[in-house]
């Protein structure tokens, strides 16, 4: 469906004809009028942030139209993506991650064409393009989906990484992304047994709070389980060379000073604990 038809279908769906009359019918109509007449480009201006290795790296900052908030998780620039519209709460959208799943589901067919291209269009413009080329030439190490939810991890030459968890069941015109990008070079290669994580941490999406941890595994590396604090197993993605896992809340809020235990399956069945740090 052209985005012109989904307009098309969502402003007869507000049509009052068929809907109660809004509370505050002034206020309907200039956010009609708004949706009608905005320009969806966002103006960004530079700004900077700092990372472990002491550098700094442009990221984007909030346009002049709503954005979902991406925070940096760890190495890398945070990257995020602006919602086309600003108008009132429409249908769709997984409210408060009600189908989040703690084990994975590997994308496959379109559902992984869509996320792979999500993933490549949010973070096109970050820095002024400044990712563009290892973007065009990234692989897709991880592609996961948790209930609605899906997450992408790009890799690529010089230690690039990027990483987008995105709502799929959310209106193409307000959805949300939050991820990093960056090059961390050869330093965050990891032992045949160790992870090496590059995004740790949690930050806000949809107004929601949600921790994430992703990174390098080393290639012994099969299998990896964090369990949260109320007891629940979350299951990560290993695949690659690359892991990945997020929940909802705030738990890992903390977990880039104080580190977070996970335990870790090698490939001969083996087993042991690891603390996930920078």
């Amino acid at each position: 469906m052209t985005r012109n038809k989904d307009i098309d279908t969502l402003l007869r769906h507000m049509d009052p004809a068929t809907e109660a009359p809004p509370a505050r019918p002034q206020r309907a109509r200039t956010d009609l009028e708004h949706v009608l007449s905005h320009d969806p480009s966002p103006t960004v201006r530079a700004t900077t942030t700092a990372h472990r290795d002491g550098s700094t790296r442009p990221q984007p900052a909030t346009p002049s139209i709503r954005r979902r908030r991406a925070v940096v998780l760890g190495g890398l620039v945070a990257a995020t993506t602006a919602g086309l519209f600003v108008v009132p709460a429409l249908a769709g959208g997984d409210a408060a991650f009600a189908t989040w799943t703690a084990s994975p589901v590997t994308l496959s067919g379109q559902d992984r064409e869509d996320a792979v291209a999500d993933c490549l269009a949010s973070n096109e413009d970050v820095g002024d393009g400044m990712y563009a080329e290892d973007l065009a030439n990234s692989e897709v190490a991880i592609a996961e989906r948790r209930g609605a939810w899906m997450t992408v991890v790009l890799t690529g030459a010089d230690g690039f990484e990027s990483t987008c968890t995105t709502d799929a069941s959310a209106p193409w015109f307000d959805k949300g992304m939050i991820g990093s990008i960056g090059r961390l070079g050869t330093d965050a290669d990891p032992t045949p047994r160790t992870l090496k994580p590059t995004q740790l941490g949690t930050g806000m999406i949809m107004n929601e709070p949600i921790s994430m941890a992703a990174g390098r595994a080393g290639e012994d590396i099969t299998g990896i389980t964090y369990t949260s604090i109320t007891g629940e197993d979350i299951t990560a993605t290993v695949s690659a060379g690359y892991f990945a896992f997020w929940l909802p809340g705030d738990e890992l809020q903390d977990a880039s000073d104080g580190g977070s235990i996970v335990t870790v399956t090698y490939r001969d069945g083996t087993s042991e604990t690891q603390e996930l740090s920078f």
